[in-house]
């Protein structure tokens, strides 16, 4: 005889079966409109991804729940039926610094979901050229982290190539030791990528400073070398000994506990105005006394606030600069228009990286 509480739970579950054949129904009539939209978008050469309308969704959904599940879960479920929807639209190619595993493959799967095609490339230049000649839609690199600075590489590849950030998104990053050897007076080598190793430095320093330290492109690579030769321990993401077979050492060996790498999406399209957005720049100066207060003026007479500034040295021209600046606006607002138009003749060159969403993390 069946009892009272099951007798309940059966009804519940029930209900709960009900509920998810509507939520089926109604996730594939979403899908089959998105479709119709993905033809629109082909017929008029509409970008298929697009920063901007991701956004209003996210911020649709947010504002409908009543609970009790968090936004996050519900951000997570819509990005994972946009990716499902936009592969239905167009088969949709990322590239990302790889190989799989990596904490840009991390991001690229929290940016676009797990339908997505994604590209391993082996540096974040080839990245930059794969997207600049067509190769692929769109890449994710990292750009700056938050205890070590700027990425080097996409700096430079963002001043020389002719693509466009088209969106940003933060990753939360938690570094593992990864191998076979569980006893740290053991592991001679320590295999990991350089910015990742001087961000886990004192750890480092105290349990494994006996060990050599051999950098490699990425921190999967560093998985990846360790699981082929069987030797040593990788400097690494979860993830990563998820795919390369790896047993965890120990977590969260970073320095900091909040370290965070910004990501951004580039592109060869332009992405629509939102309610906010942050706009990139790059410029050159003469080298003459009030030319940096000048061209910064410009943005304190207008309250633009400015969220960024990094200098990077000319490679052609010794001790001089470019200038790499984030501000709150889209280039085709008309006041950041104007502003530009007065900063292009106070600088001996200019270029607009992109405007795109600011990132939800970074509100």
């Amino acid at each position: 005889m069946m009892s009272s509480a099951e007798e309940e739970l059966n009804k519940l579950r029930s209900k709960i079966d009900e509920i998810d054949s509507q939520i089926i129904r109604l996730i594939q009539e979403r899908a089959s409109f998105a479709k119709e939209i993905g033809h629109v978008k082909k017929n008029s050469n509409e970008a298929i991804y697009r920063p901007d309308r991701e956004r209003d969704v996210y911020e649709k959904v947010t504002k409908q729940s009543k609970g009790p599940l968090p936004d996050s879960v519900l951000r997570a479920i819509y990005r994972e039926m946009m990716s499902g929807t936009i592969a239905l639209e167009h088969p949709l190619q990322v590239g990302y610094l790889g190989p799989e595993g990596s904490f840009s493959y991390e991001a690229l799967r929290n940016k676009f979901g797990s339908s997505i095609e994604s590209i391993p490339l082996p540096t974040i230049p080839d990245v930059f050229r794969a997207v600049d000649s067509g190769q692929i839609e769109y890449g994710i690199v990292p750009v700056e982290n938050s205890t070590e600075g700027h990425v080097s590489s996409t700096l430079d590849m963002l001043l020389e190539s002719h693509v466009s950030i088209y969106s940003e998104s933060y990753q939360k990053i938690q570094f593992s030791l990864l191998g076979y050897e569980k006893d740290l007076k053991k592991i001679q080598k320590i295999y990991g990528i350089r910015i990742g190793n001087e961000q886990c430095r004192n750890w480092i320093s105290a349990n494994l400073s006996h060990a050599e330290i051999i950098e490699t492109s990425s921190t999967a690579m560093a998985a990846k070398t360790v699981a082929e030769k069987k030797e040593g321990a990788a400097i690494a993401s979860k993830i990563a000994s998820e795919t390369y077979g790896l047993d965890i050492i120990k977590e969260g060996i970073q320095d900091f506990s909040g370290n965070t790498t910004r990501f951004l999406v580039i592109g060869k399209t332009d992405c629509p105005r939102t309610s906010s957005d942050k706009t990139s720049i790059v410029f050159s100066l003469p080298n003459q006394v009030g030319s940096l207060f000048s061209a910064l003026s410009l943005f304190q007479d207008h309250s633009i606030n400015l969220l960024k500034i990094e200098s990077r040295p000319m490679k052609s021209n010794r001790w001089e600069y470019n200038f790499f600046i984030d501000f709150k606006g889209h280039k085709n607002d008309p006041l950041i228009e104007s502003v530009l138009s007065d900063l292009k003749t106070r600088c001996l060159t200019l270029k607009v990286l992109g405007s795109y969403p600011i990132s939800e993390e970074n509100l």
